[in-house]
């Protein structure tokens, strides 16, 4: 199986599958992976379990997208942030003790 992308004319979406845009950007499909868990806009996944991604909203998203944290420090910090208002949440579900 070939990751090589190969440009056509067109004026849509152009949905690639996650090898193809790796060797698009020059990266592996493990970066790709992670950047999918901060955000960058993804499709479902095709008929063979493939998650596909719009090579347009992809390079937008990296231009334009919002920093994150890359120190330790700062991804505890995330995560604890994040942590805190999901037990929020599920105490106004009535989800009861939350550790």
């Amino acid at each position: 199986m070939s990751a090589t992308l190969h440009r056509l004319p067109s004026t849509g979406s152009q949905l690639i599958t996650k090898q193809q845009l790796a060797a698009h950007l020059q990266r592996s499909s493990r970066w790709i992976e992670l950047r999918v868990n901060e955000g960058m806009p993804s499709e479902n996944k095709d008929r063979y379990g493939r998650r596909m991604f719009d090579l347009r909203a992809v390079e937008d998203w990296l231009a334009h997208g919002e920093p994150k944290a890359t120190t330790l420090p700062e991804r505890v910090e995330a995560l604890e942030a994040e942590m805190a208002e999901l037990r929020a949440i599920v105490e106004r579900l009535g989800g009861g003790n939350v550790a």
